[in-house]
């Protein structure tokens, strides 16, 4: 009996956001959450999740693209095992390049990623296995890095020390607000959290080569662990100049919106951790070839995911999968839907996450808290 997609709907939730989180692009003042579900002719649901973080309005515009774009590729097409997934995807990924000049590259990226992740969720729980068994991979406990520290410097320092102290690996500040807005947020928190914590730095590509070269010896002395997107997401060449005039990592590639962009950033080895955001780049199965090859590329990955515990679910299992990372993202600002969009929380402790044994990506999402949210 021939499996076949039945429907592919896009679901838009959003909630207030309070304290607003602040980034060198803007502020946002409340949370998108995209998910797409999945239903099989079997009645199997899976769930995957796109990307909307900001603007806001990226939500709408992700309902269009997938419930008028992309559903149709999808809908009545077989789909039975892993391969059939893949093939499916690298099908419609070829029928949508022309559009990817006319429309926002990310836009039918992230679009097809959530299909694919939700695809792959409904085969897991057919199967009634966990995805990351179905991809061969191997539980463990993954590091995780905090973000989404709020107030005054002094105030997220604090917030910082008391993550640190629940076990997370290292703790990461936004920069890219002026240089002495910068160098304050960084005193208070090397000075909160001592020598010996290690601090990451995102700049959420808010600089020019020349600020980010005018930083640089300001920031030797707060060692950083690493200094990620200092520049325009593709600037090779910049981030080869910066790259050239200091020790601290550099990080990029959530912001790579195909594997084709990603290859090119890890082939020419221009940050030290590459970070596929795996709906951005297009799905889990393109993060999996993307980190085989920075990993043979000899680079370090750190997987980024920003929205609910769907992605990141994901995200565990890209790591199930990979092994080894270095820490990866975990936002801990106060914001409910991230984790009550699932039944059961995912498993986290002192400072680490594991992947779920539940079958599919994860535990099954909150239709609860899903209609409560909705608002496409």
């Amino acid at each position: 009996m021939s499996i076949r997609i039945e429907c592919v709907e896009f679901v838009g939730l959003r909630s207030p956001l309070e304290p607003p989180a602040r980034f060198s692009w803007g502020t946002a003042e409340a949370r998108n959450v995209g998910l797409v579900r999945i239903e099989l002719d079997d009645g199997t649901e899976g769930w995957g999740e796109t990307s909307v973080t900001f603007p806001l309005w990226s939500l709408e515009e992700r309902a269009a693209t997938v419930n008028q774009g992309l559903a149709m590729l999808f809908k009545g097409r077989i789909c039975q095992s892993i391969e059939d997934v893949r093939d499916l995807v690298t099908e419609v990924d070829a029928a949508t390049t022309r559009l990817r000049p006319l429309w926002a590259p990310v836009a039918i990226s992230a679009g097809i990623a959530a299909i694919e992740m939700a695809l792959l969720d409904a085969l897991a729980v057919r199967a009634q296995v966990p995805l990351w068994q179905m991809l061969g991979g191997e539980p463990f406990d993954v590091p995780l890095y905090a973000v989404g520290f709020t107030g005054s410097p002094e105030q997220a320092a604090v917030q910082a020390q008391t993550a640190i102290q629940e076990g997370f690996s290292a703790v990461k500040v936004r920069l890219g607000f002026g240089m002495d807005a910068d160098l304050e947020l960084l005193t208070a928190f090397r000075k909160t959290l001592g020598s010996t914590s290690t601090i990451l730095a995102d700049v959420n590509m808010g600089w020019s080569v020349e600020q980010a070269l005018e930083m640089l010896p300001l920031l030797e002395d707060f060692d950083l662990g690493w200094l990620e997107e200092p520049v325009g997401r593709m600037d090779l060449a910049g981030l080869a100049a910066i790259g050239q005039r200091t020790k601290t990592p550099l990080a990029a590639g959530e912001n790579c919106y195909s594997l084709e962009e990603a290859s090119v950033l890890i082939k020419a080895r221009a940050v030290n951790v590459f970070m596929p955001d795996i709906a951005r780049l297009g799905g889990l199965l393109n993060s999996i070839v993307a980190v085989q090859r920075a990993q043979g590329a000899g680079l370090d990955y750190s997987p980024h995911h920003y929205a609910s515990d769907i992605g990141f679910s994901a995200m565990l299992t890209l790591c199930a999968v990979m092994g080894p990372s270095q820490p990866i993202l975990r936002d801990i600002t106060p914001w409910a839907l991230r984790h009550e969009v699932l039944l059961e929380p995912v498993a986290l402790s002192d400072g680490t996450a594991r992947v779920s044994n539940d079958p599919g990506i994860g535990p099954r999402p909150n239709m609860a808290t899903i209609e409560r949210y909705r608002v496409l």
